[in-house]
């Protein structure tokens, strides 16, 4: 492994346990996930403009029909697969309000939710592990630390949130969700087709009521 890349690795498992760590932090103080959400976007861009430029985290023309065909894709593949777990596990039943909880969704998820996590762990966070490690071992191990950091934001077991992020199956799908994302970063050299399909994902699990954005009490 080169000097360069060592370094790299050393800086990356820096940045993700420091994003972890406010991630646990906003378990107990709800607002410091906005701060999160902000590092999330902002500290690759800015990053990235004082190195090697935006095209180094994927945020380029180049590719961009390209990307958006392997975002949609992957998207929709993804969409289907949690509605039909979804339909076998329980049922498949949409939540109260289910217009206004897609229009308030679509948009969260797309400029927000996708954003901060697809900026941070494709675009900043793979690169770095697959030049230390290789192409593959880089995506994979990217994948995982993208599962485990699930675990210390307050996704799961809220008012507003029910998805099962921690638990077994939970874990292996947002590991293989991961891989998929990476993949199409991979293809395309294009961040938009992750953020596309990781939207997309989202959408789908506001489609199952799994989470809300407008607080509905009966």
């Amino acid at each position: 492994m080169k000097t360069s890349d060592q370094r790299g690795l050393i800086g990356s498992v820096a940045a993700y346990a420091a994003f972890c760590s406010l991630s646990l932090l906003s378990r107990f103080f709800l607002p410091v996930f906005l701060l999160v959400v902000a590092i999330g976007v902002a500290f690759p861009l800015v990053w990235a403009k004082l190195t090697m430029g935006w095209t180094s985290i994927g945020l380029t023309r180049r590719n961009l029909g390209q990307a958006l065909l392997w975002g949609t894709g992957a998207g929709l593949a993804i969409m289907l697969y949690i509605l039909l777990v979804a339909n076998f596990e329980e049922g498949l039943s949409f939540p109260p309000m289910l217009g206004l909880q897609l229009a308030v969704g679509i948009l969260i998820w797309f400029l927000v939710v996708s954003p901060f996590q697809e900026f941070f762990f494709r675009g900043w966070l793979q690169p770095r592990f697959q030049g230390a490690m290789g192409k593959w071992a880089g995506l994979v191990f990217t994948s995982v630390c993208f599962s485990l950091w699930h675990f210390f934001p307050p996704f799961e077991s809220t008012p507003t949130s029910t998805l099962p992020v921690t638990s077994f199956g939970g874990v292996l799908t947002t590991i293989a969700f991961g891989i998929i994302w990476g993949h199409t970063l991979q293809r395309t050299n294009n961040i938009v087709a992750p953020w596309i399909s990781h939207a997309l994902a989202g959408i789908a699990v506001v489609l199952t009521g799994k989470m809300t954005f407008i607080y509905y009490t009966p």
